[in-house]
């Protein structure tokens, strides 16, 4: 008897699942200077999908509400994944502008321009990009975006980006949300659940 009412509660559970896009066709990784790293992150911005980039597993979309960012990698691996329909294209989901400096005499592969870029972000540097601090006032306005929908509706899947997911998942779980996967490679699946 309680092993099914646990069942039951666990069913009406609230649950948000954050679904990365699939690996971009333009997501190689040569040396590059700073010129052509950023040249590198348009063409990524911009690029289609690797065509032999194929979800790892699925999860059933049916009775779910799903947003998708805006951006073109994460449209067409909605599309790829089998969405029929968009309930919303939301601004606050398209990812974490990704930075670039201006950095002479250095190339780097474009991976580690990357991460370079990124910690130089996360110290506050600017540039001709979202800031760190703008990003994540993006990230609280996602979560209470999601929040508000909740009530709403039981279940919902956002189509999204890495950094994006990575610090919308800080913040649901800041707030209280239960982490019950977590995978951020491409077509990675994390699911977070209402603890009520």
């Amino acid at each position: 008897m309680d092993a099914n009412k646990s069942k039951v509660l666990n069913a009406n559970k609230r649950q948000i699942v954050l679904i990365r896009h699939g690996r971009p066709k333009s997501a190689h990784n040569e040396f590059v200077n700073a010129v052509n790293y950023k040249k590198w992150v348009h063409d990524y911005d911009r690029s289609a999908l690797d065509p032999n980039s194929l979800p790892h597993e699925k999860v059933n979309l049916d009775s779910s509400y799903i947003i998708v960012s805006p951006l073109l990698r994460a449209k067409l691996s909605a599309q790829k994944y089998g969405v029929m329909r968009v309930d919303e294209y939301c601004e606050y989901l398209k990812e974490m502008d990704i930075p670039y400096y201006k950095v002479p005499f250095i190339s780097l592969r474009a991976w580690q321009w990357v991460v370079v870029s990124r910690f130089l972000w996360f110290l506050g540097v600017k540039g001709h990009f979202e800031s760190f601090k703008e990003a994540k006032r993006r990230v609280v306005k996602l979560a209470d975006h999601v929040e508000s929908l909740g009530e709403h509706h039981q279940r919902i899947i956002l189509f999204g980006h890495g950094m994006i997911h990575y610090f919308t998942r800080k913040e649901l779980i800041k707030r209280g949300w239960l982490l019950t996967q977590k995978n951020s490679d491409f077509w990675g699946i994390t699911s977070l659940e209402s603890n009520e």
